[in-house]
């Protein structure tokens, strides 16, 4: 049975939901309308995704069906939560989801962070250097679902273009991880995306910093606002760039329009965000993701990898297990970038569905990620680098070595 095809919360709007109520402030509430399970798949490249059960029940009762029965057999699917109607008013998980989504485990802080050179290993990214991720946004704009994905504010950008139901921001470092805490406080306290950006300015600097105390007594705010006032000025210069190139390219974005920065405020504040300490080459956490997916009932459409892939010479097995293992949705995405700062300090960017890159890693003469991209041509400096990937790994220059 492939992974189950489920409808994003956003589409159920678009569709047309039922009104079923009002909520406190008076604005309407849907609930989603009761549907048929999705046809089962013959999937044989889904590994363990396949073995799992895939029975969804209806948030509505079907005739004959008592009340009784279908709340003890029904899941906790993301699928029965109300969205509130109005400008992207996202209601909170419900106990049981909030329950599963913050107990999965993570992992240690890693000793070792790797980077694609020598001279980049030890960094902390708590900042992106990628500067044309809008590439991406016509590929996953309103794809739903949830997104898993390393880094730092690159999240909130492919969280404002993708508008999924919950989203796992993982790394390796802990401060990374932190920043994202840090990203929280500034969003509580901002209204507009000009109010956002001017928060990490250094004429705010001294009244932002006490924010973190308020929020976090003790040694939590005092790291808290460490990682504020020590990267503040390297956060802010990224982000005032990254403004200025999606206004020049017309892309939306959290820093830039405010529907999309009240989207992710609002997915901030209803608790939809899990920041973990998550190694790719870990069991634990990452293993953790997928299964707090699964009970969910949240199909997975977008893993963001940026140029991990770039710090293997080969893909190590639990990699390929931990991808595995992730509940993807049919139509899901797995995004990747791949350093060319030689020729433009920037990056490829890549998109390949998530299916076609389940099979190029079942495959044992995929080495690394460069056997999957083979076809990526020259880098131009001109241009914002960008390819899909759908090859067949069959067809590859690493299917016909192993040979």
């Amino acid at each position: 049975m492939g992974p189950l095809r489920r409808t994003p919360l956003l589409a159920l709007l678009l569709l047309g939901c039922v009104t079923s109520g009002a909520g406190r402030d008076g604005t309407a509430v849907l609930a989603p309308p009761a549907t048929a399970p999705p046809d089962a798949m013959a999937d044989p490249i889904a590994g363990p995704v396949a073995q799992r059960e895939q029975a969804t029940t209806s948030p509505v009762a079907s005739a004959g069906a008592s009340a009784s029965t279908t709340a003890e057999s029904a899941p906790p699917t993301l699928a029965q939560q109300p969205v509130r109607v109005g400008p992207a008013q996202l209601l909170p998980l419900s106990a049981a989801q909030a329950t599963i989504f913050a107990g999965s485990p993570q992992d240690p802080a890693t000793e070792l962070r790797l980077g694609v050179t020598k001279a980049r290993h030890g960094k902390h990214y708590l900042a992106g250097n990628e500067k044309t991720l809008q590439a991406f946004y016509p590929h996953i704009r309103e794809i739903g679902g949830g997104y898993v994905g390393v880094g730092s504010d690159q999240a909130y950008l492919l969280i404002g273009w993708m508008r999924p139901e919950v989203a796992w921001f993982i790394d390796y470092d802990q401060d990374v991880v932190d920043v994202h805490t840090v990203y929280r406080v500034l969003f509580d306290h901002a209204e507009t995306p000009a109010e956002l950006l001017a928060l990490w300015t250094v004429d705010q600097k001294k009244h932002v910093a006490e924010l973190f105390l308020v929020a976090h007594p003790g040694d939590r705010g005092k790291h808290l606002r460490r990682l504020y006032l020590v990267n503040r000025g390297w956060i802010h210069r990224r982000l005032q760039a990254v403004t200025k190139r999606l206004v020049a390219a017309k892309v939306p974005s959290y820093l830039n329009d405010q529907a999309t920065f009240d989207y992710v405020r609002s997915f901030l504040e209803a608790g939809r965000v899990r920041p973990l300490l998550a190694n790719l080459l870990n069991e634990t956490g990452f293993r953790g993701v997928a299964e707090a997916a699964d009970k969910m009932g949240v199909a997975i459409n977008v893993l963001y990898l940026s140029n991990a892939e770039e710090y293997w010479k080969q893909y190590p097995q639990v990699f390929r297990d931990n991808v595995a293992a992730l509940p993807f949705a049919d139509n899901a995405k797995i995004l990747r970038t791949l350093l060319i700062w030689n020729v433009n300090e920037d990056y490829l960017y890549n998109v390949q569905p998530a299916r076609n890159y389940l099979e190029w890693l079942a495959k044992p003469y995929t080495t690394n990620v460069y056997d999957i991209v083979y076809k990526r041509g020259q880098p131009d400096p001109a241009i914002i680098n960008f390819f899909e990937t759908d090859e067949s790994p069959e067809a590859s220059p690493a299917a016909a070595r192993s040979k």
